[in-house]
């Protein structure tokens, strides 16, 4: 009968102002990530590692990858056209 692995590890990290929880978790064999802001998972490529450590290590970087191309970013406000009323037709 096969085993379920059910091995998974926690890690929150602060940078850059903001929180993050990351997840690691083994999937047939292989280790992989989750990162999480604000209850929201974030998209992320992240290879499949050996150890939870590696899989940690991969996501801290991500994570202070995307945060810090975000703080060099200008942020540009657009005009967005309001939309007629609901339900009506022209």
């Amino acid at each position: 009968m096969p085993t379920l692995e059910f091995a998974k590890r926690d890690m929150t990290l602060g940078y850059g102002g903001r929180a993050f929880a990351l997840r690691a978790y083994r999937d047939h064999g292989a280790w992989h990530g989750v990162i999480i802001e604000n209850r929201t998972p974030m998209q992320n490529d992240l290879p499949a590692t050996a150890d939870a450590a590696s899989c940690f290590a991969a996501a801290v970087q991500f994570v202070a990858a995307m945060v810090d191309a975000t703080g060099k970013m200008p942020v540009v406000m657009a005009d967005i056209p309001a939309a007629g009323p609901v339900g009506r037709r022209s």
